[in-house]
């Protein structure tokens, strides 16, 4: 009889952790009464092109020697150490295929003659026309040698 009654005791143990509950359902977030939830803005328009993209930063690479060579001058006028090492990130806005708006963002090397020199370096490059302006960032780094 008390193995009968250990059986019985397992049993039901077994079969209550064994049993399969359905989860809850999900919460929804309350919006106010309003249950749709709007779609994404579209800014497909807003977007330019892989290939165009793809063009832009090959247009800024191939300035990096160009860009570089303004620092030979402001070491030389003892602005800055002749062991100066360091990258500056501009903020490119480019329009009608030319750099609109060139500005620093990070700068590890300040200084005005050399950030006044690479911008206008920057403000040469003739980029692909697009439909609207396009906006990046790209950096530059420098070193003394």
């Amino acid at each position: 009889m008390k193995a009968m009654s250990w059986l019985v005791v397992v049993t039901l143990v077994a079969s209550s952790a064994c049993g399969h509950k359905p989860p809850p359902p999900p919460v929804e977030p309350d919006h106010g009464g309003d249950t749709a939830t709007p779609p994404p803005p579209d800014t497909s328009a807003s977007m330019i092109s892989a290939d165009k993209m793809d063009e832009i930063n090959r247009d800024l690479s191939r300035k990096r020697e160009t860009v570089s060579r303004c620092l030979a001058p402001v070491v030389d006028a003892h602005e800055l150490p002749r062991n100066a090492k360091g990258k500056i990130t501009f903020e490119i806005v480019i329009a009608s295929g030319h750099a609109r708006d060139v500005t620093v963002v990070n700068a590890s090397l300040d200084n005005k003659s050399l950030t006044d020199c690479a911008i206008g370096k920057v403000k040469e490059i003739e980029f692909p026309q697009l439909d609207q302006p396009y906006e990046t960032s790209f950096t530059y780094e420098f070193e003394a040698i």
